[in-house]
């Protein structure tokens, strides 16, 4: 009887269940989340959903909090490749999801990806992938490649759907076995309301911009080539990099 009238509070007067919909979201990096996912969480709080997110903690926390998420901080190295504190990051993401049972998983980036697809699997959680990057790890051949794409095949296997941002990505996963849904996103977009179009410059010099972590899987050696060879042919340009060694 307390179990029927418990639920009986969260049905409204046309039988509708009022009880929110809870959605978990993994992702390695605060920074990430807020800049690209900003809108999407936006969207998914003013539809009522009640948002968990799962990272490292980080400098936008406070503002992700401060939107309606509630926080669950989980470290991750990213660069990591103990398979001890690996399996750390698992058992910690399946004791939180075990305990906020979400309606479903949403998981960027390669460790949450891997990490949070198995424990989704064990606990029977529907989940959602997007394949932001395969990474070095995938990239460049070798014993962590082997091991990194075993990985991959056993998380994926029974997502509802997997995003991929571009083609080289989608041929990847599309090898790893039969999916029951992957899809080709055309990146992760930009908002219009926060970066409006603007007309190109009428200056005589012309800048470009690198603005990327500085590592050889992001271009930096074609983006220096390139530099150099437009210089010699055009000495009016300067050539820009911002962004963090890594």
């Amino acid at each position: 009887r307390l179990f029927k009238n418990k639920i009986m509070k969260n049905i409204d007067k046309n039988g509708v269940r009022k009880l929110k919909k809870v959605i978990a979201i993994i992702i390695n990096s605060d920074i990430g989340l807020y800049n690209f996912r900003k809108e999407l969480l936006d969207r998914l709080l003013q539809e009522k959903y009640k948002v968990f997110i799962l990272l490292p903690n980080g400098e936008r926390i406070a503002e992700l909090q401060s939107m309606g998420c509630i926080f669950y901080e989980l470290p991750i190295n990213r660069h990591g490749i103990n398979p001890f504190e690996d399996l750390k990051i698992l058992i910690k993401i399946k004791r939180v999801l075990s305990y906020i049972k979400p309606d479903i998983l949403l998981t960027y980036t390669i460790k949450p990806n891997i990490y949070g697809g198995i424990a989704a699997q064990i606990l029977y959680i529907p989940y959602i992938v997007n394949i932001t990057g395969l990474g070095t790890a995938v990239e460049n051949p070798g014993i962590l490649r082997f091991v990194t794409t075993k990985l991959y095949k056993i998380a994926l296997r029974k997502a509802s759907c997997v995003f991929c941002q571009n083609q080289e990505n989608l041929n990847f996963i599309k090898k790893l076995g039969t999916l029951k849904k992957i899809r080709l996103l055309p990146g992760s977009g930009v908002n219009l309301n926060n970066f409006s179009f603007q007309k190109y410059p009428d200056e005589q010099k012309t800048i470009f911009s690198f603005i990327s972590r500085i590592m050889k899987e992001k271009g930096i050696e074609q983006y220096l080539e390139a530099a150099e060879a437009i210089k010699v042919k055009y000495p009016n340009t300067e050539f820009h990099v911002c962004g963090f060694c890594e």
